[in-house]
């Protein structure tokens, strides 16, 4: 009979719009555990949450945010510069550049860690909370507290944690630095990288955690329809993403006005589904580039999952595409993979482990717009695409199946609880 109980910490799930793809793993998860409890460290205050059948703990997001913030705050800060080692980082962050703004990410770390150790202390030995394992979604710094409380209170807590792409890739980060992450990687019991980039950059960069590091791919639903191949002359291309600067989404724009310029009887029509703080400066990019063209251009703005396979049920594509200049491993590849449309992406991250020369094009990390451009292009011959429709499903079964890598990750986490 399954009697382990696990907290999963979020971002803000299941409240807002991100971490839409933690979804269908928590269907999973509460098959495993007897008991799963969502903790999101923040949540707008007039919010409705996303519907979920799992109890919601804000306790954590109210002590962060709630209106005795500021002291709550510097009383977590002065109470975790006794209680975690934080002098090695100090050193580091003060012989490196960007020494303000990581001074600022270390002093950050510091009071969210000792707030979430209060947190534990609360559920624990005053609420009377059985807790077998933590799992951070994410490498937050609140994995130095959980660790801290296992240390004091618990020692046969478990805390884990998955690893995706700005929590992992400190040289991705603006200051090139992750508070605590030395203590973090000393301490945690298990980290579950996304993908298998990941995994050999923690090996790389932290050998003594490389022993504790293992792949443990995402996943999505089986949508249970292949997306039906167009017919229509135009060229079909779609992308989905945040319209954020690491997406580099002008680079399509330019793409596709290099494929008119040099095919005259070439049109295009381009789908981009996600929104994103430069949302109106790409629309307007798109407009002074595109505008007037043989070009359709139609953004979609955010789309829920559900709502992207709608539309991938309806509508028809030629080729998905995405230059990010950063990824981890993309749900938005396996999502087009699952549905049988050929991928064009940067060679970043894990995109290596989706795309490949069977189901798509994988092109350069730093690829000039002619490249994008005949990548794209070479999905007009529909009858050879029609091989890489194939493969790129296969692919998503033999990989990127939510219903083998959910349950085989689950059982990974109840496996770690058990420990004595």
């Amino acid at each position: 009979m399954k009697q382990e109980r696990i907290l999963v910490v979020t971002t803000s799930y299941p409240y807002g719009r991100n971490e839409a793809f933690i979804k269908a793993e928590l269907e999973y998860l509460a098959q495993c555990f007897a008991h799963v409890e969502l903790v999101p460290g923040f949540y707008p205050r007039d919010a409705t949450p996303r519907p979920t059948s799992l109890p919601v703990n804000l306790d954590y997001a109210n002590a962060r945010w709630g209106v005795q913030r500021r002291f709550i705050v510097v009383g977590s800060f002065l109470g975790g510069l006794w209680r975690y080692a934080w002098l090695d980082d100090a050193r580091r962050v003060m012989r490196g550049a960007h020494r303000w703004e990581n001074v600022k990410e270390l002093a950050r770390a510091l009071y969210r860690a000792r707030l979430f150790e209060r947190f534990l202390v609360e559920q624990v030995r005053y609420a009377n909370k059985k807790i077998d394992i933590v799992y951070f979604y994410w490498m937050f710094p609140e994995i130095a507290g959980a660790i801290r409380f296992r240390n004091v209170y618990q020692p046969s807590l478990k805390v884990v944690s998955r690893a995706h792409r700005g929590d992992l890739y400190e040289d991705k980060r603006s200051g090139g630095y992750a508070g605590l992450r030395q203590g973090v990687l000393a301490g945690i019991d298990a980290i579950f990288s996304i993908s298998e980039h990941g995994r050999a950059y923690v090996a790389r960069e932290h050998p003594a955690a490389a022993r504790k590091c293992f792949t443990a791919r995402l996943g999505v639903d089986d949508p249970g329809f292949k997306n039906a191949q167009p017919h229509e002359e135009a060229l079909s291309v779609v992308s989905c993403s945040f319209v954020v600067e690491e997406k580099r989404l002008h680079l399509i724009v330019d793409a596709i006005a290099h494929l008119l310029e040099a095919a005259p009887s070439l049109s295009v029509r381009w789908t981009h589904i996600g929104d994103g703080g430069l949302f109106e400066e790409l629309q307007a990019y798109a407009q002074s580039k595109l505008g007037g063209r043989r070009a359709e251009v139609v953004f979609t703005g955010y789309l829920a999952q559900e709502d992207v396979m709608k539309l991938y049920r309806e509508r028809t594509f030629d080729v998905f595409v995405n230059v990010s200049s950063s990824e981890g491993i993309p749900v938005s590849l396996m999502e087009a993979s699952s549905v049988g449309i050929p991928m064009v992406a940067t060679d970043v991250g894990g995109n290596s482990e989706i795309v490949n020369e069977s189901n798509g094009i994988l092109i350069p990390a730093d690829p000039d717009v002619a490249t994008i451009a005949g990548a794209l292009a070479r999905f007009r011959d529909r009858a050879s695409a029609v091989a890489y429709r194939t493969r790129a499903r296969a692919d998503w079964q033999e990989k990127y199946s939510a219903a083998h890598n959910y349950p085989q990750f689950g059982q990974s986490l109840v496996d770690i609880a058990s420990r004595p």
